[in-house]
């Protein structure tokens, strides 16, 4: 069976999930834990394309492996049941939005991690479930570390003021270009592709879904409330589409 190796709180992980998920490709799940599963993650992604970086998710099937979400979804076209969600017709569009909701999601990231270095509820949140509650505020340096250590993996550039507002600034265009496309339809290429997989789990930038498995204090520092404001038809649009395809 294959093991899909994740983040649960990551858009990245949630769009593998989803390209599964929908194709009913049964997988056993491990959650990866930031430098203390960094070993054990790059053991897993071995047979990873020289120069890349051992990251999630990851789904190892017997002597395959993918090594991104999109390649992940790709994968479960192949291998499972159910309508595609790469039409061949359709491809240079998904690929197009594949890009989109990766530009969203790397946006929103910085900002993520930038909160979780000041956010000490957040930090006691991120910390690995296995850690004794009495020992939790005094670990609450290790999600500091691991919010220092992705911020180098995947190159995080860290500057003055408010990333929220700097990055939010750059995102306008493209939430201006889903929202052109959609139009008010339910679906960017006229039925469900990887497009809508992709662009609907990254509005998580946006603000997570309530129904969303997060605490608190890490829901907070994920949203960005200004943008929430301005595109809150593309949360509803995210919502409904949650609501039809992914119960």
């Amino acid at each position: 069976m294959p093991t899909l190796y994740g983040l649960s709180q990551s858009p990245w992980t949630e769009k593998a999930r989803w390209a599964l998920d929908h194709h009913s490709v049964a997988y056993r799940y491990h959650e990866h834990v930031p430098v203390l599963g960094e070993v054990f993650l790059r053991m897993k992604a071995r047979s990873r394309p020289s120069g890349t970086k051992a990251s999630v998710p990851l789904l190892v099937d017997g002597d395959q492996a993918q090594f991104n979400s999109y390649d992940i979804a790709r994968h479960a076209d192949t291998i499972g049941r159910g309508d595609p969600l790469f039409p061949k017709e359709e491809a240079d569009d998904i690929t197009k939005w594949a890009d989109a909701s990766d530009a969203i999601i790397g946006a929103a990231r910085v900002w993520v991690l930038d909160g979780l270095l000041s956010n000490r509820a957040a930090q006691l949140e991120a910390l690995p479930p296995f850690i004794p509650g009495v020992l939790r505020p005094v670990m609450t340096p290790m999600a500091k570390t691991a919010s220092w250590f992705l911020g180098s993996k995947y190159a995080v550039k860290r500057g003055g003021g408010d990333p929220r507002a700097a990055e939010a600034n750059k995102l306008r265009a493209v939430l201006d270009d889903v929202r052109a496309t959609l139009g008010g339809k339910p679906y960017l290429l006229g039925r469900l592709t990887f497009a809508d997989v992709a662009i609907g789990a990254s509005m998580q930038a946006l603000r997570p879904r309530k129904d969303k498995r997060l605490g608190p204090a890490t829901r907070d520092i994920w949203a960005n409330e200004p943008l929430a404001r301005d595109y809150a038809d593309l949360l509803d649009w995210r919502d409904s589409l949650y609501a039809t395809h992914r119960p």
